[in-house]
């Protein structure tokens, strides 16, 4: 697929008139004479299943037959089938370069990874619901789903247990699967006449896997992945180990003892800085506006995270990126291009597979994250934390309908202070979303926190959010 697609190759899978032209079982049959015999599994028109054979019996090719000679006639015929488990295509974008587009994945899940993901978020909801009831107010953390009424949660806790019965009825019946798309960050469900159709120009295949299956085994969730889902707050499917990483400039281990790390319910502020690996691209319409032809794309380069129990620095890790850097955004991320260089780096410097396992190593502990502006975070480190392992002081100190406040200008009116004259420090910013959290509790628990918002967002108005410190900050 791609610049590099084969023409006569995809004409074959470009027809027309065959939408479904990739099988999605398929078995295949060595025969005594050790030529193949093919079989697809299709549906007629009258919706009935039934195994279509292929016409011509193939050759084995000479690579397979030299390392089949040996084998004993009497175990031919041998008859292997195979189920589509997933495809990875090439996805044009509109205009004349052959590198324009972008790759889907298109891949089968069994239905108890469904059933896992919704007992997961129902016990999610259940502690969420025991905090508000059994907690007191004061020793109470402001998460993204605090502002939940718990009649909200048990709307949903209904819900999901509606879609829990549903799944468990598919997983009885014949249909023990189903096809998500993953494009990006957006996931959805979609059917397999979707999977396997390839007849449109827009869409090349440049990956299709097939799986052995076999009646006598009984399709589970892996382990690994049953041990994630099951998981809140208690047995971690990453080692502690994975705190304990060998810089790739100087070869240095950095780490935290497993007796020293912080664990459910405790909080660690943390913050990351991204460089850019792909610039915009945008055209200029006929009539002066601005198209946007495919979007800036970032990619982490330092994270920064603190044990909010000791003030300690436990991660400040920065970060190697597999794709080239386009703009290293010093003036926002105070990278530099040396700080990214794994000859001259001075700096902790680490694969994003290893800064990813740190962060989710913490998640799985049940620590709770404390930050400003942490969906971007997240999402450019690729992972998804609950929302009741969250407290976002962009969130917090927002007020509905109106524009979100930065970090400097909320350290600046709040904690009286100003910082980054220069560039951002992912420590610094940490700290300070930390101490603005704290800050808030005190509000909130003195009865405050709403007129001092009021007060803020005032401030910002009559300033147009300009920063400097304030001389007659309330406290």
């Amino acid at each position: 697929a791609g610049k590099h697609a084969d023409p006569l190759g995809l004409s074959i899978w470009q027809q027309e008139d065959k939408q479904n032209w990739l099988p999605e079982f398929i078995e295949v049959q060595i025969e005594t004479d050790r030529s193949i015999t093919v079989k697809e599994l299709v549906t007629t028109d009258d919706g009935k299943e039934e195994w279509l054979v292929s016409q011509q019996k193939l050759p084995l090719p000479a690579s397979i037959l030299k390392s089949m000679k040996d084998e004993p006639s009497q175990n031919l015929p041998m008859k292997k089938s195979y189920r589509l488990e997933a495809t990875i295509s090439f996805v044009r974008s509109s205009g004349n370069s052959l590198d324009a587009g972008h790759h889907v994945l298109h891949v089968r899940v069994p239905v108890e990874h469904e059933i896992e993901a919704l007992n997961k978020q129902l016990r999610q909801i259940e502690m969420c619901l025991e905090e508000k009831e059994l907690a007191p107010p004061d020793t109470k953390h402001v998460s993204l789903v605090s502002r939940i009424s718990p009649d909200t949660l048990k709307e949903r806790q209904n819900h999901l247990h509606d879609q829990l019965r549903r799944q468990e009825e598919k997983r009885n019946s014949n249909d023990s699967s189903e096809w998500l798309l993953i494009n990006g960050f957006v996931v959805t469900k979609v059917k397999p006449d979707d999977v396997r159709s390839f007849n449109v120009k827009f869409k090349e295949p440049s990956i299709v896997i097939f799986r052995e299956v076999s009646e006598e085994k009984e399709e589970q969730l892996p382990k690994h992945l049953a041990n994630l889902l099951s998981n809140c707050g208690g047995e971690t499917s990453v080692q502690t180990s994975a705190m304990a990483t060998k810089s790739i400039s100087d070869g240095r281990h950095s780490g935290i003892s497993s007796q020293e790390l912080p664990g459910k319910g405790d909080l660690v502020a943390i913050d990351a800085e991204f460089v850019c690996v792909q610039a915009e691209q945008s055209n200029i319409t006929y009539s002066g506006s601005k198209e946007i032809v495919s979007e800036a794309r970032n990619a982490l380069a330092r994270l920064s995270i603190i044990d909010c129990r000791t003030n300690e620095v436990i991660v400040d890790d920065y970060v190697l990126p597999k794709e080239p850097v386009v703009d290293c955004l010093t003036r926002f991320s105070g990278i530099r291009e040396s700080d990214l260089d794994p000859s001259t780096s001075p700096h902790h410097l680490v694969t994003p597979k290893e800064a990813y396992m740190k962060v989710r190593l913490l998640m799985e502990r049940g620590c709770i994250f404390v930050g400003h502006g942490l969906s971007q975070d997240f999402r450019v480190i690729n992972i998804c934390i609950p929302p009741h392992q969250i407290i976002d002081t962009a969130v917090i100190y927002h007020q509905p309908n109106q524009r979100y406040i930065s970090l400097r200008y909320l350290t600046n009116y709040v904690l009286g202070r100003d910082m980054q004259q220069e560039v951002h420090d992912s420590i610094e910013d940490s700290r300070a979303a930390y101490e603005l959290y704290m800050k808030a509790l005190i509000l909130k628990n003195e009865k405050r926190f709403d007129e001092y918002l009021m007060m803020l967002y005032n401030r910002g108005h009559s300033t147009q959010f300009k920063l400097g410190v304030a001389e007659d900050s309330n406290f």
